[in-house]
Order: structure tokens, then C-alpha cells, then sequence
């Protein structure tokens, strides 16, 4: 079993390698597209890998997931799936009083990728679960939140994990409340604590059951040697006293080569010039390349994009356009119910007119007869406008409620004149209705 954390990568997109001496810049977008390379194969935007021991007809078989934001582990659509998430744990960071800055020496490293191997014997005997045994002592190692998404590698010489780990300390502080630093000094103080996380893996395994040795056999047992399918040890290389004698003899070898050196110190120093050129020319071309391909991925995820937002501003349109033809049809019922006010007004004022004739009529006939016509009447009008005015409340609300609801240049107050000053005004002397 290997456990390899010897990469960081910084803010500023600068990326090193403690134990190839690597450098150079691509930052986590990049590095996404290295590990998740399976997905982008399936949406059709593969980026061209150096690495010479991935088989490309075996890309396909990797998988890659990424936490939501529910904290659920998803396999990946897009490889901006993994970024996001990325993104998210960072932002939480900076939300609870993390710094980040990405210059010089205070670059900060955002995220510290890890890379976990295992026997392949181990791999087929515990079929997929190995993955998931190991991603949950990782959660647990470095806090479960930390860890944002993560590659199985199907496609090279040994199967093996790329885990993102986004190095976020929090501290709860006495009032509750909590404080982010984005440090990976404090997960990896020196050699011996990452020494001391791969031996606290090996034995979190060996107690699930892992058939894993717990603790290292002696240099001279293993020194330049294999082991076979069936356990067996096979020396293959020198014996440390040999490795001695080797030693001492290279190194009266290289005292004579320093002596056939010097008079080409300068040629040399030429020609590693021209090497550095050739070789920064060679990595600035590949980063060209990849990030070419990045931003064709992210141009395409971007018309995707817009297709979305011009399918919904259509059905917006649609949607006003009906809310438009619902109005302009309501607006043509109101106008006949004012048409229906405007003959009922006539209808009223003339009406107020044929009783006030009545009324005089009534008065004249008293006079002549000596008779109380005129209260008599009243009084049965009153009895009539009473039972009336019960039989007619029902529509006169509903009437009264499409007045309120109309909006237009015409107001209730003047609708309610319509109707009711006929009926509620006092008119002296002949007011019985």
C-alpha cells in the first residue's frame, strides 16, 4: 500500500511536487481534468495526458464523484462538477474568517491532493468496497467536509485514488462561534506526522479486514527485491554490504569525472541553459494546449447555458401574452356592464320622475275627496321598497364587487353614484323609495 500526499497546489494556480521536483502552473482546474478524465471523454472533450502509462481504451472504466452541497457523495456530469465543489469549501472557508492571498511566499495552498494505493490482489478481493473504506478513514483523518470529490484510476499499470482534500481547519471558538483557516501545515507539520497518518491507514484497514503488513520488515529483507503472487520473497538487486562497495567505487568514479569535467564546466553550463529553454518551451506549449481545451469545455457548458435562459424567456412571453388577452377581454365585459349602468341610471331618473307627478297627483285627489291618499301609499311603497330591496342585495353585491375590481379611469364612487343615488338620497317630501 502507498500513501502519496506530496502535491500542493496554491491559489495563484502554481502547482510543485516534493517527490518528482515538479512545478509549474494549471492550478485545480487542471489538475480536475487529469483526474477526471473519464467524464470528460464522455462528454466529448478529452485533453491530451503526457503521462505514458494511461491506457486510453480504458479510460472510460475510471470513476470520479464530488460532495454536494447536502453533503452527499455524487459521481461527476461535468468536470466542473468537482470544481464547484472545490469552490464551495473554499468559500465556506473565507466566510468564517479564512485569508487567502496568491502572491510570493503567502500563496496559499487551497488544495492538497492525495493519492492512495493498494495491492491488486487486496483491490480483487474486496471488489468496490476498498474505495469506499478508504474514502471514509480519509473523512475521518482529515475532516469529512474536506474532502470534496475523488478519482479511481482503472486506466493505468495499478488502480489506485486521486483525492481532493481542501486543507480547511476550523476552530469553535467558546461563543459558538467558528473560525477557518486555510492551512496545510496544519494537517502536515513534517515527514514523521505524514509517516504516522500512512501507518494509522494501514492499520484502520488491516481492522476491516485488509490483508495489509502493519509495520515495515527490516531495509535488509526488502532491499532491491519482490514479492510474488504466492508471498514469496525474490533478491533481485545487492545486499547492503554490496550497496557499500558499489558506493565506494561510484564514488572514486565520480572524482575522476569531475577531473575530465572541468575543462567542459562551460559547455555544459550551455548546454543546460539551452535544455531549460527547450523544456519550459515544451511545458508552456502543453499548458497552452490543455487550457485551450479548458475553455473550449467551459464555452460549451456556456451555450448550453444561454439555450436554457432563451427557452424560458419564451415561455415568459407567452405567459404575458396570454395575461395581456385575459385583461383586454375583461376590460370588454366591464364596458358592457357600464353600458348596463348607464340605461339603469336613465331608467332610475325617470322613474324619480313618474312618482313625483304620482305623489302630486295623490295630493290633489286628498284635497278634492278630503282623503289621506298620499300617507297610504307611502306607507305600501315602503312595505314594496322593503321587499325589494331583499330580493335584489344578491347581484347588487356581485355588481358592486366588478366595480371595485375595475381598474380604469372610471372609480367606484362614480359606479356606486350610478346606482344607488336613486335609491338612498333624501328627496324631500316625495322620498319613498
Amino acid at each position: 500500500m502507498s500513501f502519496d500526499a506530496s502535491i500542493k497546489i496554491h491559489q495563484s494556480g502554481f502547482y510543485t511536487s516534493t517527490k518528482t521536483c515538479k512545478s509549474g502552473f494549471g492550478g485545480i482546474a487542471g489538475y480536475i481534468h487529469h483526474i477526471d478524465r473519464g467524464t470528460d471523454r464522455k462528454n466529448g472533450c478529452e485533453i491530451n495526458h503526457s503521462n505514458p502509462d494511461i491506457r486510453s481504451d480504458s479510460t472510460l472504466e475510471n470513476e470520479s464523484y464530488f460532495r454536494t452541497s447536502n453533503g452527499v457523495w455524487q459521481q461527476t456530469d461535468t468536470s466542473n462538477d468537482m470544481l464547484n465543489a472545490v469552490n464551495g469549501r473554499i468559500e465556506y472557508a473565507k466566510q468564517h474568517g479564512a485569508r487567502i492571498t496568491n502572491k510570493g511566499k503567502n500563496d496559499t495552498v487551497i488544495v492538497r491532493p492525495l493519492v492512495i494505493q493498494l495491492d491488486k490482489d487486496i483491490i480483487n478481493s474486496h471488489n468496490n468496497a476498498w474505495v469506499w473504506d478508504v474514502i471514509n478513514i480519509i473523512e475521518r483523518m482529515f475532516g469529512k467536509e474536506n474532502i470534496v470529490g475523488f478519482s479511481v484510476h482503472k486506466d493505468e499499470t495499478n488502480i489506485h485514488i486521486h483525492i481532493i482534500f481542501v486543507p480547511c481547519y476550523e476552530n469553535q471558538k467558546s461563543n459558538g462561534e467558528v473560525k477557518c483557516t486555510l492551512s496545510q501545515t496544519k494537517f502536515f507539520k513534517n515527514p514523521r506526522q505524514l509517516a504516522s497518518m500512512h501507518k494509522q491507514l494501514r492499520k484502520e484497514l488491516k481492522s476491516k479486514g485488509y490483508d495489509i503488513e502493519q509495520e515495515n520488515k527490516p531495509i535488509e529483507e526488502f532491499l532491491a527485491c519482490y514479492k510474488d503472487k504466492n508471498g514469496k520473497i525474490h533478491q533481485q538487486g545487492l545486499t547492503p554490504d554490496q550497496l557499500k562497495e558499489l558506493t565506494n567505487r561510484k564514488a572514486q568514479l565520480q572524482e575522476k569525472e569531475q577531473q575530465i569535467m572541468l575543462d567542459r564546466a562551460e559547455l555544459d553550463v550551455l548546454a543546460k541553459a539551452m535544455a531549460d529553454v527547450q523544456e519550459k518551451a515544451r511545458s508552456t506549449q502543453e499548458n497552452l494546449e490543455n487550457n485551450m481545451k479548458i475553455f473550449e469545455c467551459q464555452q460549451e457548458d456556456f451555450q448550453k447555458e444561454k439555450a436554457n435562459l432563451q427557452t424560458q424567456m419564451k415561455s415568459l412571453i407567452e405567459e404575458k401574452n396570454a395575461i395581456k388577452k385575459m385583461k383586454n377581454e375583461t376590460d370588454d365585459m366591464l364596458e358592457k356592464v357600464y353600458s348596463v349602468s348607464d340605461v339603469c341610471q336613465k331608467v332610475l331618473e325617470k322613474e324619480h320622475t313618474l312618482n313625483k307627478d304620482f305623489l302630486d297627483f295623490l295630493d290633489r285627489l286628498g284635497q278634492k275627496y278630503n282623503r289621506q291618499y298620499r300617507s297610504t301609499v307611502e306607507k305600501l311603497y315602503k312595505m314594496f321598497n322593503e321587499e325589494r330591496k331583499v330580493e335584489t342585495s344578491p347581484w347588487s353585491e356581485e355588481l358592486d364587487s366588478l366595480r371595485r375590481e375595475r381598474n380604469h379611469q372610471r372609480t367606484v364612487d362614480e359606479i356606486a353614484m350610478r346606482f344607488n343615488t336613486p335609491v338612498e338620497r333624501d328627496i324631500p317630501e316625495y322620498n319613498f323609495f
